[in-house]
């Protein structure tokens, strides 16, 4: 049994509920930016062993972005969206990749500078 029409529906419906507008502009700067829609996952932290003396650990901010839209996501590409309850998009850098599905990527991102 073929679910790929299954799988492009789920998808479709997961973008158009959960995702919000974003504006993404792949490095290097001379390409085009493109519009689509992104969905923030949850954010996060990496295990530390439980005897780590290291201190805390940051969350990592983490994105999923449509394929169909922009096929490639190399690091430094950057996304301006907006965040939980904000008016204003904020600008954000890909720093990672944290896996390439066939429909969706999803992208470790870090603020701007």
């Amino acid at each position: 049994m073929d679910l790929a029409a299954l799988r492009s529906l789920a998808r479709e419906v997961n973008f158009a509920v959960h995702g919000i507008p974003a504006e993404v502009t792949p490095q290097p700067p001379t390409d085009e930016t493109v519009s689509t829609r992104i969905i923030w996952l949850t954010p996060v932290t990496s295990p530390q062993p439980p005897d780590s003396s290291l201190g805390r650990s940051e969350a990592r901010r983490t994105m999923a972005i449509r394929r169909d839209d922009v096929p490639s996501v190399p690091m430094g590409t950057q996304i301006a969206v907006t965040e939980h309850l904000q008016a204003a998009p904020s600008l954000w850098k890909v720093d990672g990749t944290e896996a390439i599905f066939h429909d969706h990527v999803r992208v470790v991102v870090v603020p701007a500078e």
